[in-house]
């Protein structure tokens, strides 16, 4: 893909980095919330295990 010269802009490399770094920062955000929304969701339908049932289905059983 090649662009014609007056489609091109100047970014300095600060910038640049400081769109990076936003960009990161902006989508670290949003998957928090997602996860926190699909915590929120949850239906609590899981089972909680005791010590020795878990330890016995990983096989590590004394």
């Amino acid at each position: 893909m090649t662009a014609r010269a007056e489609d091109m802009v100047l970014v300095l490399r600060a910038e640049l980095d400081a769109l990076r770094a936003e960009n990161r920062r902006l989508r670290r955000e949003a998957g928090d919330r997602e996860a926190l929304k699909r915590i929120r969701s949850d239906s609590g339908e899981g089972r909680t295990f005791t010590r020795e049932e878990l330890a016995e289905a990983w096989g590590i059983s004394e």
